[in-house]
This record gives structure tokens, sequence and C-alpha cells, in this order.
């Protein structure tokens, strides 16, 4: 087993990105440290990071490298350090086989917005590009279906659930 596979095994993406200063909440959501973010908008999972405002994505690897401006391989060798992992001793099979079995459940919004990704982009292009006719056509048929009222309220539902969290977002536009 080389190095890049023992750290991607040994060391877990959000755990790189809290060791190293990131502050990932319990959506698995975190300010970008690789752009001037203000509203989190990096998702860490075990395996993989993206970002949804700057595209930036890789794994844990390719985190460290960015991060600190390292080759893969020193980005590599740093992670080993710093998680204490040794190319002598790699992980057990039993870590392994937990590491390639094990799943994480996204955040039920997370798979939302997924879902209605493209529809967003769509009326957003016609918002942000269209002339003034299409941005009125879209805000009326908005307007006429109940959706905007539907957002509204979905929104208030959210914000409601984090401050029950204590992920208080009422500076979030």
């Amino acid at each position: 087993m080389n190095l890049f596979e023992i750290v991607k095994y040994g060391v877990s993406c959000r755990d790189a990105a809290e060791r190293y200063g990131v502050e990932v909440n319990r959506y698995s959501m975190a300010l970008c440290p690789f752009h001037n973010d203000r509203h989190p908008s990096l998702y860490v999972a075990d395996d993989h990071y993206y970002c949804f405002a700057c595209g930036e994505h890789g794994d844990v690897i390719d985190f460290a490298a960015k991060l600190f401006g390292l080759p893969l391989y020193a980005a590599a060798q740093r992670l080993a350090a710093d998680f204490h992992l040794t190319p002598d001793k790699p992980p057990s099979a039993a870590a392994l086989h937990a590491k390639c079995v094990q799943t994480e459940a996204p955040d039920e919004r997370f798979i939302e917005a997924c879902h209605n990704l493209d529809q967003t982009e769509y009326y957003l292009d016609i918002l942000c590009t269209g002339d003034s006719y299409e941005r009125a056509e879209v805000i009326q048929q908005q307007m006429a279906d109940g959706e905007l009222d539907r957002l509204r309220r979905r929104l208030e539902k959210i914000h409601k659930e984090e401050i029950e969290d204590g992920y208080d977002t009422a500076d979030v536009a």
C-alpha cells in the first residue's frame, strides 16, 4: 500500500478540515478557505469535499495540497505526519473494510437542493441575463403558482430548525 492509499484510508476529509481550522457544522457545511466565503458553501464529507461557490473539489490529499499550497506528495506526507500514519504499518484489513462500506447519508436539504438545482439555475439565468419582459414573466409565473409563498414558508421552517439546533443564520442574506 502506497502513501496516498494509506492517507486516503486513514484520514477523512472532515477530520483534516477540522484539524486545519475549518469549522464544519452538523450539516457538513463550512466556510470555504479557498475563496472569500461569507456563508458556508463548502460541503465536507468523509471521502471528499466540494464548494458550491467556487467549484473547488477533491479528496483529503487535494484538500491539504490546496490549503497549504503543496504538491500532492508533500500534502500526503504532511497528512501522514499530522495524523501519525506510517507507511510501515498500513491500516488493518478491518479498518479498510469499514472504510469501504462506510456511507454517509447526506442531509435532506442537500438532497432537496440537488433535485432543484437545474430549475433554479434556469430561473437564475433568466433573472440575471434576460430582458425585462422575460424577468417579469418568471416572477408572475412563480407568484401565480404559489411557488414564492411555498419557498418563503420553507425558508422560515429551515430557519426555525437551525435556531432550535443552535445554528443561527440570522446574518445570512
